[in-house]
């Protein structure tokens, strides 16, 4: 039976009709309070005529309030039974109302399978015209509208178990044929010895839902395929490219050396060590693409060591001295017995190497280079690098940690490099579960902090 139409339910019955007020009499007459009442009235009736006046008056007074008791009783539970018969016309008027006019699909169902109890947005969503049809025209929901008829004893069965469904998502079958994806809440009614009276809930659509999911994931699992392709491209070209390189640079250093035989030529001397150097440099550049190809495509593998921070912040600086004999003096405060950090060691002296590399490209000669370490609150190991160099704009920085991305991008520009230091520190710091923050004011300079969580914190280093 839907909501909108109860032709079958019987026509109630008007509160002011005879017969049912007579049935409602002759049963409060019928009750043994009623009895026991009358009796007690005539009792003290009688007790009230002094014994010579018990005459045929005395019993007429007597039948008078007898019937007057009556019908006060009567009509106060007419009374009471008329504004129960309103307020459940009211209660349930209002709950047809309000389930008729719900946005989404609202269902009573029996054990078996068989509609109830249906809305006329259910009827919309499962793509009929009317409750009425619906209910005509399903009469086993398993083999009727699910695609997988198994949904349904799933549905029994975690009913059976909780007493309620939620968020049970399924795909069902249209009047059309249309295949739609939908999500059943429900519960279990019962009266109130436990006896099963139906299933009650609510249907909605959650088709375009589940396609924008859906195609979200493909989208995802299509960018994580085109990474580790280019991931797996660059490692090849490096692969290419470093072979050669690896010559030029062997064979110019045994030239450097003077192995075979003495350059007599300076101007050769000269050019075979700008040879060496400039290859050495390609291939470092090479090298970070790799790298950073391989942290896209979660091809990294990290060897984790108890790292003395004071041993790889010395190497770091002496990489960048040895590749800037321009670069401002590098000052260190480290303290004797800063603890030990859990790390990959060569990719946190890479960290350390890109980060001074950039201090040093962009401070002056005259200016300062600053790294120091500490413990955060939390326990944490904290290394800040601070220069006076040109600094940048606060709305850049994150320009800045882009791959690839020069702020001056002119092909003029003062500094070389390809853009990638920043981005590698930050990725490797990220792999080691840190956080790398940058700020920064043009012509002030720029502090780099580099903070690990405190789980990475090994222990104390004894001073010596």
């Amino acid at each position: 039976m839907s909501l909108g139409s109860r032709e079958d339910a019987p026509p109630p019955t008007p509160i002011g009709a005879p017969w049912p007020a007579l049935g409602t009499l002759a049963g409060i007459i019928a009750r043994p309070g009623f009895a026991i009442a009358v009796v007690s009235g005539l009792v003290l009736g009688l007790a009230m005529f002094p014994a010579g006046s018990r005459g045929p008056g005395a019993f007429i007074a007597l039948g008078a309030l007898c019937i007057a008791a009556l019908t006060a009783r009567w009509a106060l539970a007419m009374q009471t039974r008329v504004e129960e018969l309103q307020q459940q016309l009211l209660d349930e008027a209002s709950y047809h109302a309000f389930v008729d006019a719900a946005v989404e699909g609202f269902f009573r169902t029996t054990r078996s399978g068989t509609y109830l109890i249906v809305n006329p947005a259910l009827a919309r969503v499962y793509g009929y015209e009317s409750p009425e049809q619906l209910q005509r025209e399903i009469t086993d929901i398993a083999r009727s509208i699910y695609l997988d008829p198994n949904r349904r004893d799933e549905f029994l069965a975690l009913m059976a178990q909780d007493g309620v469904v939620t968020d049970f998502n399924s795909q069902i079958r249209r009047r059309d044929g249309s295949v739609i994806w939908i999500v059943d809440n429900a519960r279990t009614v019962t009266v109130a010895n436990g006896q099963f009276l139906f299933y009650e809930g609510t249907v909605e659509d959650v088709t375009q839902q589940r396609e924008s999911e859906d195609a979200t994931r493909r989208a995802l699992i299509e960018t994580q395929e085109a990474v580790r392709a280019k991931a797996a491209f660059l490692a090849a070209m490096s692969h290419e490219l470093k072979t050669p390189l690896n010559a030029i640079l062997g064979f110019s250093d045994l030239i450097q050396q003077e192995l075979f035989g003495p350059i007599n030529e300076p101007r050769y001397r000269s050019y075979i060590t700008d040879i060496h150097v400039n290859g050495q440099h390609l291939l470092d550049k090479i090298n970070d693409i790799l790298d950073l190809s391989r942290i896209e495509g979660r091809l990294i593998e990290m060897d984790d060591q108890a790292v003395c921070i004071r041993e790889s912040i010395v190497a770091a600086c002496d990489v960048v001295k040895n590749a800037r004999a321009e670069a401002p003096p590098i000052e260190i405060q480290i303290p004797a017995d800063m603890n030990l950090l859990k790390a990959d060691p060569r990719r946190l002296q890479q960290v350390l190497a890109h980060l001074l590399s950039n201090a040093a490209k962009f401070t002056p000669r005259e200016g300062r280079i600053e790294i120091t370490s500490l413990l955060s609150r939390e326990g944490g190991i904290i290394i800040k690098i601070t220069d006076t160099g040109i600094g940048m704009e606060p709305d850049r920085i994150g320009h800045a940690l882009e791959p690839f991305k020069q702020l001056d991008s002119r092909l003029a520009r003062r500094f070389e490099g390809v853009g990638l230091g920043l981005p590698l520190a930050n990725a490797w710091v990220q792999l080691h579960q840190g956080r790398l923050s940058i700020l920064s004011m043009p012509g002030k300079g720029t502090t780099v902090t580099v903070e690990f969580p405190p789980e990475r914190t090994v222990e104390a280093r004894v001073a010596a």
